[in-house]
């Protein structure tokens, strides 16, 4: 079941237990794989082993969602979902919305842009003002 021919055979639903594990077992490296590219972008209060096992779950669902008849090989399917499976529950955990993050974001450019220019720290006013706020 390791390679990808193999996998392009089987239909949806008619798997049977001991299949599932052989698919799972030859995935597991991808699994790592993009776990640990998005682990190395997150601050050190993340585990790489929570990323591995939200990754295991989001093989598991592709396995269980894939459609042959979509014309979509497996592997780019899993990948898919495993990457949007670590990062649904990153988004699960973080208590900023995105719209907020982009907010501290634009202030932690502006600010150093400021201290570039500057030679110093801008104060609050002087990063309100360059952003045009109150």
């Amino acid at each position: 079941m390791s390679s990808d021919a193999k996998v392009l055979e089987f239909a949806p639903g008619k798997l049977s237990r001991k299949d599932k594990e052989k698919i799972v077992l030859s995935y597991v490296n991808v699994v790592k794989i993009i776990a640990k590219k998005i682990y190395m972008k997150l601050p050190s209060n993340y585990e790489l082993d929570d990323l591995i096992s939200c990754g295991m779950i989001g093989l598991i669902d592709a396995i269980e969602k894939y459609d042959p008849s979509q014309e979509v090989k497996f592997k780019t399917y899993a990948e898919y979902r495993i990457r949007g499976q670590i990062l649904d529950e990153l988004r699960a955990l973080d208590w900023a919305s995105r719209a907020t993050r982009d907010k501290i974001k634009s202030v932690e450019r502006v600010s150093n842009e400021l201290k570039n220019s500057l030679g110093r720290d801008a104060t609050d006013q002087e990063v309100c003002k360059a952003m045009n706020m109150e």
